[in-house]
């Protein structure tokens, strides 16, 4: 059967794709949440996941290596949704350092967690064009460039980008970016 594992479940976006997953597919669904995580965006989804019917809560931290080997060696999934993430502008400001390991090292933690199980899944790494820092349509839509309308604005994007292109540490992972506006 097909799995996949939700990183940041318990937030807005994983919450929801949850819901379309379950809705949409006959994957068996694999969130990792934090345990201090709030659960209020995955409340109405708590008593499928008591009855193991293609939802299961597993615990992992992005700052912890081991607690993410576990969390893939159990959930062994076919793709993977990157969703976790240190996402409040003034969080970032305020303790930059944590920011930069949960979102940055975090994310390069998980790719060399997946790396050391032996997995290969499909991997999307999602996130806001906030990353990006702002962007005008123009220079997004008529840059000369190909390269311009992707380039990460902020040092933190770049690492996340670079962590997430192929050759860093798979050895040969299909990585899907996306940003939202």
């Amino acid at each position: 059967m097909t799995c996949a594992m939700i990183t940041g479940i318990t937030g807005m976006v994983g919450s929801h794709l949850a819901d379309y997953l379950l809705a949409h597919t006959g994957w068996e669904i694999y969130g990792m949440c934090r345990w201090r995580s709030p659960q209020d965006n995955v409340r109405h989804l708590l008593r499928r996941a008591e009855k193991k019917d293609r939802l299961h809560f597993i615990y992992g931290d992005l700052k912890d290596s081991f607690s993410l080997q576990k969390a893939l060696t159990e959930a062994k999934p076919d793709y993977v949704f990157h969703l976790a993430a240190q996402s409040y502008p003034r969080t970032s400001f305020d303790a930059p350092l944590d920011t930069l390991d949960t979102n940055i090292l975090g994310t390069a933690r998980l790719l060399e967690a997946i790396r050391a199980c032996g997995l290969n899944p499909i991997i999307h790494v999602c996130s806001s064009s906030e990353v990006y820092g702002r962007v005008s349509a123009c220079l997004l839509y008529t840059s000369p460039s190909p390269r311009d309308r992707t380039r990460p604005r902020m040092p933190s994007s770049a690492c996340k980008k670079k962590h997430t292109t192929p050759s860093s540490h798979l050895p040969d992972p299909t990585t899907i970016t996306q940003r939202f506006s």
